[in-house]
Order: C-alpha cells, then sequence, then structure tokens
C-alpha cells in the first residue's frame, strides 16, 4: 500500500535511506535494519515523524516539544505538559491519515484477526545517546478504523509526558519528533524478552558474555515486557544450550479474543513456555544481531506455531540514570521501599519525599554531619522510592564509628563494599571539629527522650483530638487549604521525633553488637565468635519486648478470632467469602470486639505509608480476611508465643552472663534494655506517623470531592474509568496532584486540572506496569535481572532466630492474603506492619525486602516466628506447595525435594 502519509517496511526496505530515524523514528528504524538483514519481523506500517509535525501545526504552540523540554522540571512544567498531551489527544489527524487507516484496516483487517500493535518511534528513541523503552505509549490488539486512529493520537501524546520529557531534557534533548509503528500482531504461543548478554562487566553478577538470559510466558508477550506475570527465566549458552531454568506456575495467560485482551486458564500451567527448538532460534538470532552489531541486544519476541518474530530489537544504550544520580551511584529500596513498596501516587510523593528527604537532612545534622545542599537522598525510580545510597552513605562516612559495610547489611541490602570503596576519601575533619558539641547534644536527647516522646504524644493527642472535632464539610476551601498545612506540620514534627527514636535504635544496636563482637574476640579460650554471631545474638538479647506498639494489631485480630471460635454465628459470617463489613457480623462479644478493634487500629493498612490507600476503618475486608485465616485451623496462642520470646531471650542472657567479667555484663545489661526502650519508642513513634497519615488521608479525601465540584471534567474520567474495570478506578483524582497543587486550586477555585490528572494517572499506570527494579543496582536499573544461581539454597539476612520447615505459600499481593493456611510458610516480596498479623498463623516468614531491624523484623522475633528478609528473587523461585526450610539463624532458606 502506497500512501503520502503510510509506507509498509517491505518498501521502506527497498528504498534508500529508508531507515533514517530522523524521519521515521528509532524503533521503526530498527525495525527496517532488522528487515533488511533478513531476521523474521511481522508486517508493519510506518507513519513517519512528519504527520505529527503537521498535527502540531494546527495546535497551539504550548505543544512544541521544543517549549515542552525547555519548561521540563520547572513549576509550570507538569501543567503545561498535561494540557499538551491533552490537546493531542484531541487533536484532529492531518488530512487523508483518517482516510488512510480506514483503507489499511479495510486491506488487512480480514488477515489480521489479533489486530494491530501501535508503538511509539521518537526520532531519538533507541539511539545512542537515550532509550524511551516504557516512556511512550504502546496500544496492542488494535482492531478497526477509529481505533487505530484513537492509538496513533495516544502514541502522540506520550511524549508529552512529564517522566518522559524530565529524561529527555536530563539528557540533553532539546527538539524530539515522533514517528508510530503499525505492526501485524503473532498469533503467539509463547512471548517475551531477550537479553544477549549485560552492558556491565561479568563481575557485576548480572550476565557473562557467553550467555543469554530468555525470559517467556505463555499468550502475549506483554505481561513479560511490563513485569505484571512471572515469567519462565532461562540461562542459555551461545548455541542455545540449556544452562539453567527456572520453570515458574503460569495458570493464566493474556491472549486476545473477539477485538479485545483477555486472559484465560492454561491447560499445563507448570509447562515450559518454549520448547527446544525455539531457544534454538533464539540463540541463532542473538549471534545474528551480535555479528551485525557486537554491543548487548534487549530483544522482545513471539512465537507462533511455525516460528519465532521478532517483535522489535534494540542495543543497550541510554542509561536514564535517576536524578541526582550518575553511572557510578548505587541505588537501595531494602529499607525505604520496605515502607514504601511499588510505585507510590503523585500526592504521596510530594508528601513522602519532602519528609523522607528533609527527615534524612535533619538526623544528619543532629549527628555533626555536613549535608551539601544540592544532595538528593531519595530518588523516583520508576515511580518507585529509592535511597541514593552512595550520597547518604557520603555524608553517613563522616561519622567515624559508622560503618557502610554495616549500615548497608542491617538495611537488608547489598553493595556494601562497592559503597565503602566509594566514601574512602570522605574527610572527617568537621566533624572532629564539631564533636565536642554534638556529643554534649546527643547525650541531652537520649537522656530525655523518654520526656520528649511523651511531651510530643501528650500534644499530638490534643491536635488529633481537635482535629476530629472539626467538621471539615463545613469549612470554606481556604479554610480545608489552611487545615492541610496544619496537619502537613504535624506530620513533620512526628517525624522529627521518630528519626530521633529510629537513631537511638539504630545506634544502641550497633553499639551493642560492636560490643558483643569485641567481647567474643577477646575470649578465644571460652569460645570466640564473630560479626554474625554478634548480630544474632544481638537480635536474641533484645527479642521479648512485650508492650511493641506494632504487635498489637496482630494481637488484637487473634483475640477478634478467639471470641469468634465461641460464637458460632459470629465464626459463620467471617468464615462467609460473601462478608465485607462489620454490619454482616451479628450483635455480640466478637463484633463488639473487632469494632474496638478498628477503633484503635484502623489508620493500619497493608502499604500504609500509601496516602491513597484505604484504611482499615474505611474497607474493613483485609481484616476480615485475616481473621478469616486465624479461625481455619491451629495458630500461635497469643501470650505463650510472647512469653517463648521473652524466655529464650533471658535463656541467651543467662548462658551469656558467666562469659562476662562484672563490667561487661553491666555494659551488654545496660545496651540491651536501651535497645528494647529505643525500639519500644520507634514504633510508638511509627504508629503516629500512621495516624497522622490518615489525617492526611481524611482531609484530601474531603479536597477531592471540592476538586470535583470545581472541575467537574474529573468526575466525569473517574465515572469512566469505573465503567471501563481500570484496575486504578478506585484512586481518587486528589492522589495524582502534589500537596501545593492542590493547596493553590483550593485557594484560587482552579477549574483546569482534568488535563493534569489524566496525564499523571497515565505516567502512573505506566510505571505500574514496568517491573520492579532490583532492589540494589549501580547507575541505571538494568534491563534483565537474573536469579541468583544457587538451585535450592537461597541466602538472605537473618531476621527471627529458629529452623521451621514447613510448606510454601507465595503471595504476591495484598488481594490474595486469604489464600494462607495456618502452619505454612509465608513468601512475600515485602510486609510493613499491615501484614503482621499473618505472622501468628505462619510457620515462618520470607522476605525479597527488609533488615534485621525492619519494624516486621522486630514483630517477628516478639513472637518468636524464624524469618529470613533479603532473600532476592524469593517469590520466583519458591513456589507454593514447595516444601521449605527456613533458618532464620544463618539467613537462609531451602527448597526440600520432597513436596507436599
Amino acid at each position: 500500500m502506497s500512501s503520502p502519509w503510510l509506507t509498509s517496511l517491505e518498501a521502506l526496505t527497498r528504498k534508500r535511506g529508508g531507515d533514517d530515524a530522523r524521519a521515521i523514528g528509532g524503533k521503526a528504524s530498527r525495525l527496517v535494519w532488522l528487515a533488511k538483514h533478513g531476521f523474521p519481523v511481522p508486517d508493519a506500517w510506518i507513519l513517519g515523524q512528519q504527520a505529527f509535525q503537521s498535527t502540531l501545526r494546527e495546535l497551539s504552540p504550548g505543544c512544541d516539544p521544543r517549549s515542552l523540554l525547555r519548561a521540563a522540571g520547572g513549576r509550570s512544567g507538569s501543567t503545561r505538559a498535561a494540557e499538551a498531551r491533552q490537546e493531542l489527544l484531541n487533536a484532529p489527524l492531518p488530512k487523508g491519515l483518517e482516510e488512510e487507516l480506514a483503507e489499511l484496516w479495510e486491506t488487512i483487517g480480514p488477515t489480521a484477526p489479533w489486530g494491530l500493535a501501535v508503538r511509539s518511534s521518537a526520532t531519538c528513541e533507541d539511539g545512542a545517546l537515550v532509550s524511551m523503552a516504557g516512556l511512550a505509549e504502546t496500544r496492542l490488539a488494535v482492531h478497526g478504523k477509529e481505533a487505530l486512529a484513537d492509538a496513533v493520537r495516544e502514541v502522540w501524546a506520550s511524549i508529552a509526558s512529564g517522566r518522559a520529557l524530565a529524561y529527555l531534557a536530563a539528557h540533553g534533548v532539546r527538539d524530539v519528533s515522533m514517528g508510530v509503528v503499525l505492526q501485524r500482531m503473532v498469533q503467539a504461543e509463547a512471548a517475551g524478552v531477550m537479553f544477549t548478554r549485560s552492558p556491565e562487566p561479568p563481575t557485576s553478577g548480572w550476565l557473562s558474555r557467553d550467555q543469554r538470559i530468555v525470559n517467556a510466558a505463555v499468550g502475549l508477550g506483554s505481561p513479560v515486557v511490563d513485569g505484571v506475570s512471572t515469567p519462565d527465566m532461562l540461562r542459555i549458552d551461545t548455541h542455545g544450550r540449556l544452562m539453567e531454568a527456572v520453570i515458574a506456575r503460569k495458570p493464566r495467560a493474556l491472549v486476545v479474543v473477539d477485538g479485545g485482551m483477555k486472559e484465560v486458564s492454561v491447560a499445563e500451567p507448570d509447562k515450559p513456555a518454549l520448547g527446544p527448538t525455539r531457544i534454538e532460534e533464539l540463540a541463532d538470532i542473538a549471534s545474528r544481531l551480535e555479528r551485525l552489531d557486537a554491543g548487548p541486544w534487549d530483544v522482545e519476541f513471539a512465537c507462533d506455531a511455525e516460528r519465532t518474530w521478532l517483535v522489535q530489537a534494540r542495543p543497550i544504550t541510554g542509561q536514564g540514570f535517576p536524578e541526582g544520580g550518575n553511572a557510578f551511584t548505587v541505588w537501595s529500596s531494602v529499607n525505604v521501599g520496605e515502607a514504601l513498596p511499588g510505585v507510590a501516587t503523585p500526592l504521596t510523593w510530594s508528601v513522602a519525599g519532602d519528609f523522607s528527604e528533609a527527615g534524612f537532612r535533619r538526623a544528619f545534622a543532629a549527628l555533626g554531619c555536613s549535608v551539601p545542599r544540592s544532595a538528593r537522598l531519595v530518588g523516583n525510580v520508576y515511580g518507585r522510592f529509592y535511597l541514593n545510597l552512595t550520597q547518604f552513605m557520603r555524608i553517613a562516612a563522616q561519622v567515624p564509628w559508622l560503618d557502610p559495610r554495616t549500615l548497608v547489611e542491617l538495611a537488608g541490602g547489598s553493595a556494601g563494599e562497592e559503597v565503602a570503596h566509594q566514601v574512602a576519601d570522605v574527610s572527617r575533619r568537621g566533624f572532629y571539629a564539631r564533636f565536642p558539641m554534638t556529643a554534649s547534644r546527643l547525650l541531652r536527647e537520649q537522656l530525655r527522650l523518654d520526656a520528649d516522646v511523651n511531651a510530643f504524644e501528650e500534644a499530638a493527642t490534643k491536635a488529633e483530638k481537635a482535629h476530629n472535632a472539626l467538621d471539615l464539610a463545613i469549612l470554606p476551601d481556604e479554610g480545608l487549604a489552611r487545615t492541610i498545612r496544619d496537619v502537613q506540620a504535624l506530620l513533620e514534627r512526628t517525624g522529627t521525633v521518630m528519626l530521633t527514636c529510629a537513631s537511638s535504635a539504630l545506634g544502641t544496636h550497633l553499639a551493642l553488637k560492636a560490643s558483643l563482637a569485641q567481647i567474643g574476640q577477646s575470649q578465644k579460650t571460652k569460645g570466640n565468635f564473630g560479626p554474625l554471631v554478634a548480630e544474632r545474638l544481638a537480635q536474641a538479647l533484645t527479642a521479648g519486648i512485650r508492650d511493641l506498639e506494632s504487635a498489637r494489631p496482630a494481637i488484637g485480630i487473634m483475640r477478634v478470632a478467639e471470641l469468634a471460635r465461641r460464637e458460632p454465628a459470629a465464626f459463620a459470617a467471617i468464615d462467609s467469602e460473601s462478608t465485607v463489613g462489620l454490619d454482616a457480623i451479628p450483635e455480640g462479644p466478637t463484633r463488639r470486639a473487632l469494632a474496638n478493634f478498628l477503633e484503635l487500629y484502623g489508620d493500619r493498612a497493608v502499604r500504609e505509608a500509601e496516602l491513597s490507600t484505604p484504611r482499615w476503618r474505611e474497607d474493613v475486608r483485609q481484616v476480615l480476611t485475616m481473621l478469616r485465616v486465624a479461625i481455619r485451623g491451629q495458630v500461635r496462642e497469643v501470650e505463650s508465643s510472647l512469653a517463648r520470646a521473652r524466655a529464650h531471650a533471658d535463656a541467651e542472657m543467662l548462658k551469656l552472663m558467666p562469659r562476662l567479667g562484672v563490667l561487661e555484663q553491666t555494659l551488654v545489661r545496660h545496651l540491651v534494655a536501651r535497645a528494647q526502650k529505643a525500639a519500644r519508642l520507634r514504633e510508638r513513634m511509627r504508629t503516629w506517623v500512621t495516624r497522622v497519615l490518615g489525617m492526611l488521608r481524611e482531609v484530601f479525601l474531603d479536597a477531592d470531592r471540592r476538586l470535583l465540584r470545581l472541575a467537574p471534567e474529573l468526575a466525569q474520567d473517574h465515572a469512566a474509568l469505573v465503567t471501563s474495570g481500570s484496575p486504578i478506578a478506585g484512586i481518587h483524582s486528589v492522589f495524582f496532584l502534589t500537596v501545593d497543587e492542590i493547596v493553590r486550586a483550593l485557594e484560587m477555585s482552579r477549574r483546569d486540572l482534568a488535563p493534569l490528572v489524566r496525564a499523571r494517572r497515565a505516567e502512573f499506570a505506566r510505571d505500574q506496569g514496568r517491573p520492579d527494579p532490583p532492589s540494589t543496582f549501580i547507575g541505571a536499573p538494568p534491563p534483565v535481572v537474573l536469579p541468583p544461581s544457587g538451585g535450592d539454597l537461597l541466602r538472605g539476612v537473618p531476621a527471627s532466630a529458629g529452623v521451621v520447615e514447613g510448606r510454601a505459600r507465595v503471595i504476591l499481593g495484598a488481594d490474595r492474603m486469604g489464600e494462607l493456611e495456618p502452619g505454612e510458610v509465608l513468601i512475600v516480596h515485602t510486609t510493613d506492619v499491615g501484614w503482621t498479623p499473618l505472622f501468628l498463623m505462619a510457620a515462618g516468614v520470607v522476605t525479597e525486602l527488609g533488615g534485621p531491624l525492619s519494624h516486621a523484623a522486630v514483630v517477628a522475633r516478639e513472637f518468636g516466628v524464624p524469618s529470613v528478609v533479603s532473600v532476592a528473587f524469593a517469590t520466583r523461585i519458591i513456589r507454593t506447595g514447595d516444601r521449605v526450610r527456613v533458618d532464620g539463624d544463618r539467613g537462609v532458606v531451602e527448597r526440600l525435594r520432597e513436596s507436599v
């Protein structure tokens, strides 16, 4: 088909200069290159960037990418980008293009039952400097002329996303245009991605030069590319020989049915997605690509019944370093990611990002450290919170006794040696000069810490009562804006006290561990022990705190469950999956106890640091799910569990005391008492942070109601999302704005918020579709992350002592909590306090994130639940039903051969 706008891929391969990226964009240029060299590429039609430019000429000047790139990062940048995006979505297509799209569909529609994939092809994309992978739009299984036209507009509009513009501006791009690829979809039996080799040296542990990595699933490849599903992970050599395979259970597959995409059941979910022939084809493709261009390649493929097709392939080029970092920066989510895993909404970013950044700065200043004004300690990596570990440790290294390796280990992370090397040149002269005053101030703070927490709680309780007595509905908009600022100020005060308690908890734990290690080294004749044993012993001695605030929700759940077992009607109501609210439980002791539980702990939830998350008080279904698990069978008895943890700690102390002198005994007992007190205070303050976040959420929900009145388009958009069944339909519009934007909107009665919210929603959905980056990486997140080569033995960080064997239960989200059976080993990505009620029901706990001082680890020790944290790929390598051994003393998880 020949036309002024659309050109077939086949025609471009014959045309001189047909692969000019300046005319058709980087992705289309690469497809032409692949087809010219004989690679199997599905039929495609290319819409050059001139169509985009023609459309721009009919729109306002603010839609010009040059203007948007100049404004990127500025105060008005987000609003201008959102307005431009909306204009592009509504733009008329250039004259004749709509007719050509209709003619194309009429021609190929009868032979394309799976439709077309419509992909971005920016003029700077997949070039030597930048890669826009995951930043621009792709639409799959597009059917019909109208849908094709809408998909083209969506691809064009994706250039005006805040994330894409910030990325391009950071890489020095001053202008960009957008081509579009319309590609026949493959009737895929299996699909996925292949990474030919790592751009990093082999010592990085990702991939050596003579290995390929393949991630594959049944059906379409988009769930694999986007990280939504768990794929098979294959390690193959250059000849196609299988070196290692982690075959995932794949009960569902994404396919195209009746002109749309849907999930269907897989008949053989444990069968590998790829057979030997397809693996050999991929190995051959990788070798051919590298003979033509020797660098590493990122390849998306789809396999039909006949062959393996290349959907797209790109050399690994642009790095896309997170803001505030470079090629050598170590980034880690093991600490901040445990508090808030996954993608955060813009409102949460504006609150928690500033809260964390300011809190870290205050904590470092209190220690006597100098903090550079330009330092960025918290970074946004695909919408997720990451700590700039290099910058963080360069500041912490000013304190002589804060060893970077130890701090990284306590957080549950890796790369401690790399960070230690990076901070070796940090000067401590300034710290020593300030030390006398710093030490005096820190001593005073520690001596009055109890009094400060009590004073804060007294003031915060008054503020909370005043807030609860406030009728938000009758406040004028300006009054609600002031209330937002008031609660935000309370959150800042809460955070300051909490960080003081957290610093005390960390400091006393480090002092106790160092003292135990020193004592062990000096007593070789009585049995020496090193740092690992000292860490385990420090954890054991400080367990059994008894009145730990973050353990109380779990204890409360167990007590409600005990009442329900004695009350048949309440038991039946809780046991029923149809029960979703408190009203369905008959009047009686169980209902009253549950109401009291919600009164005490209703501000808590899984992912409670995310402001868009409904609290237990608003949505009781998570609590009912945990109660349902608790009443199913035998679970830990609360009081005996707490007593055993205390008895174990006492027994460890009794075993240790005869080995110590009088002064050493006094020192250890003092440090243990201080560590327990600091942990107790930290958990109290963490509870207060949660309560204040609940207050903020309440105010923001009232702001949302007002914004819907000011901007009716927001209400229409939300209704459309609900009708479409979008997974983000439950997130209110207000959570896609920042605090400052909400306050200004209330104060100035702004009505033009819909474009900004739509743009942020699209960016949020795209971030959610991306796989989680590694918990620790250097420079930029690698495009493919390999599972560890350890067979059935997985190593992590000891978090709670004890050894247990049991059946594994892998839970990938809070919505699947109800699948846990009492006595199973809980395997999750990460946990916060909202997960801890399950600890009393599980035989053991294994997480992919977290450290020995995390909230969840402290609660696990309180209940005596063997736990190992920071176990990479645990949720992928272990399957539900596997029999596993959890060794909380050594930090080892072993998958046993026999299964139940």
